[in-house]
């Protein structure tokens, strides 16, 4: 027994297949790192939107979390294969990527990018349980296999800049940001197609998984768990916020500069390459500092960004140094994800009991990236619909009796076949993020409880739940 334990302890994945799985996972991410980071430009310049609808689109996006459980994970899943689910999911948003790719009404965009979210956020859920099924070791192997989906989101930006995109500038560089939709498009459909070499992993059809609401909402008396849905919940309002604006904000900053061509998603890719670093010195961190130390430089590092946005547009200094800045804020998403999302998941897998641990992982990863993003889009529209006016309309500054003008830029924006000036307040823009960000920070570092105190009260919970089984 003790050799054989020591024999599984120190087996490993075939390299072919690691090969193969982080093949999967490389495509599974450069198709969203292909549109993602940049979309909100393309639908601002090219095809006109306001920025109420770029905050709807923003929420569209977010539908998809919210009801592919229910679409394909129960009613397909339990039936197919992975590897075909998988393949379904791809080849038919790669379809509708496509299609989109030729769009500009705004009903359809919307209604098709709704459709899209609800293929594509399975296929993230089916590539890590399908890895998770053929990985030996999976918490050895696993972190390096799902790095190349990092390093696939990131690889598009250094692809579609400088080839597709290169030397265009005013109308002709909006109308070929498009592009970014047919890189995803048939990127969609080779990440299909590949799918179908995956190893096979058949449904679990005698899996019978408890969903226990009742103890997933009897967690909710842990004022550790309920406090971090709630401060959760903020953060992903700022977290959407974040991918609504950063594009059109980076081509502002680029203009004010006078930088001519497509930068903004080569620059945007920092935050990717910083999430490496964060991610893989994340454990280390837990160990070392605990849950609470980790997630609150989270929190810090969503407010540090947003005003250090707000910052670097309204001051009079010169071009490196604003980009310095920008750069800066940008590599803060590293810390961003890693130090609270990530950390969030890894801290829910703990507290939760085992029996309902699935359930609770799926419960947060709805509600954050469900709920919690499709309201940010719509919240993040409306602030950026506050602070953008047409024509002779008075700013919020001018209401509010503010004489600076730092940080408000003049835009010319094409709707409905006319040219339209106006003057965006980008300082008010990320302010407004920085005050929910404030909320989130505020409130996760006084109510969440320090670590000591949380494995107190969790212990607390399990014991009168293992007397119970017992009797």
């Amino acid at each position: 027994m003790t050799n054989s334990a020591q024999a599984s302890s120190t087996a490993r994945t075939a390299t072919p297949l690691r090969m193969r799985l982080s093949l999967m996972m490389f495509l599974q991410y450069f198709v969203q790192g292909a549109f993602l980071p940049v979309i909100s430009v393309y639908l601002q310049d090219a095809l006109g939107f306001s920025a109420t609808q770029l905050g709807t689109f923003g929420a569209a996006l977010a539908i998809g979390p919210l009801v592919s459980p229910f679409i394909i994970g129960q009613l397909v899943d339990r039936h197919i294969s992975t590897e075909r689910v998988l393949a379904f999911c791809h080849l038919a948003g790669g379809v509708l990527m496509m299609v989109l790719y030729f769009q500009s009404s705004y009903t359809v965009v919307l209604v098709l990018g709704t459709l899209y979210s609800t293929l594509y956020a399975p296929s993230m859920m089916l590539t890590n349980s399908l890895a998770f099924h053929h990985l030996v070791d999976r918490d050895r192997d696993f972190p390096v296999t799902r790095l190349w989906g990092t390093i696939g989101f990131i690889v598009p930006a250094w692809l579609v800049e400088p080839l597709f995109l290169s030397g265009l500038t005013g109308d002709e560089l909006n109308s070929a940001r498009g592009i970014v939709l047919a890189f995803a498009g048939i990127g969609g459909l080779v990440m299909g197609l590949y799918s179908l070499t995956l190893p096979h992993t058949p449904p679990h059809r005698d899996d019978k998984q408890e969903i226990a609401p009742g103890k997933v909402l009897g967690m909710f008396r842990l004022r550790n768990f309920c406090v971090l849905v709630l401060i959760s919940f903020v953060v992903a309002l700022v977290h959407k916020f974040y991918f609504v604006w950063n594009s059109p904000y980076l081509k502002a900053i680029l203009e004010q500069g006078e930088v001519v061509g497509a930068w903004e998603q080569r620059i945007s890719s920092i935050g990717q390459v910083f999430e490496i670093l964060v991610m893989a010195f994340l454990g280390f961190s837990i160990r070392r500092f605990g849950f609470k130390r980790t997630m609150t430089v989270g929190t810090i590092a969503y407010l540090v960004r947003c005003l250090i946005f707000a910052g670097v547009i309204s001051i009079d200094a010169p071009f490196p140094v604003v980009m310095t800045g920008v750069c800066l804020g940008q590599a803060l998403h590293g810390f961003c994800f890693g130090c609270f999302l990530a950390a969030a998941f890894m801290y829910v897998d703990r507290v939760a009991p085992v029996d309902v641990r699935g359930t609770m992982q799926n419960f947060y990863g709805t509600f954050v990236l469900g709920v919690g993003f499709l309201v940010g889009g719509l919240v993040s529209g409306n602030v950026g619909d506050r602070f953008t006016t047409a024509g002779d309309q008075p700013t919020v500054r001018a209401r509010l009796g503010i004489e600076s003008e730092a940080g408000l830029i003049h835009m010319t924006q094409e709707r409905d076949g006319r040219k339209m000036e106006m003057l965006r307040d980008w300082t008010g823009i990320w302010l407004g993020g920085a005050a929910l960000a404030t909320v989130a920070l505020v409130g996760f570092v006084l109510l969440f409880p320090n670590d000591r105190n949380d494995e107190n009260e969790v212990a607390g919970d399990q014991e009168p739940s293992q007397e119970s089984d017992s009797a």
